[in-house]
């Protein structure tokens, strides 16, 4: 089997509580929510380790498919490396908006001085690199 072949099922990522990740995914990114499930404490320490319940929410739009842990608690992303790739039509009206709903934006002009790099920040911390679709 060769992964060329393969496509990306889902990113998997974590919010602090369902309002939180309604906002992000629904109100700033355009995605749908299109299930909502609870997983067992059982499975979940299998899987990760961790005896709990756990409600995760799944959020799609075309072929992107998000799948929000839902920690209910005060908890942040620690992982100061990874993150996901969005391309967004307009990438200044998304950095406009992002703003307004007070994301923190990280925008840094490109050495070349055309353009800038830009990463997002949700409410857990995660990281998002946008790029404008071409």
């Amino acid at each position: 089997m060769n992964m060329s072949e393969k496509n990306l099922e889902h990113i998997a990522i974590a919010a602090n509580n369902e309002s939180d990740s309604d906002n992000f995914f629904i109100e700033l990114l355009g995605l749908e929510k299109t299930r909502s499930f609870t997983v067992s404490p059982d499975l979940i320490e299998k899987f990760f380790g961790i005896s709990k319940e756990q409600k995760i929410i799944r959020y799609e739009k075309g072929s992107l498919s998000f799948e929000v842990f839902i920690t209910n608690d005060e908890s942040n992303a620690q992982d100061t490396f990874t993150h996901s790739c969005l391309l967004i039509e307009n990438r200044d009206d998304f950095v406009k908006r992002a703003s307004s709903m007070g994301y923190d934006i990280v925008k840094v002009p490109r050495k070349d001085g055309v353009g800038y790099y830009l990463f997002i920040k949700d409410s857990f911390q995660n990281l998002y690199e946008i790029k404008e679709k071409i």
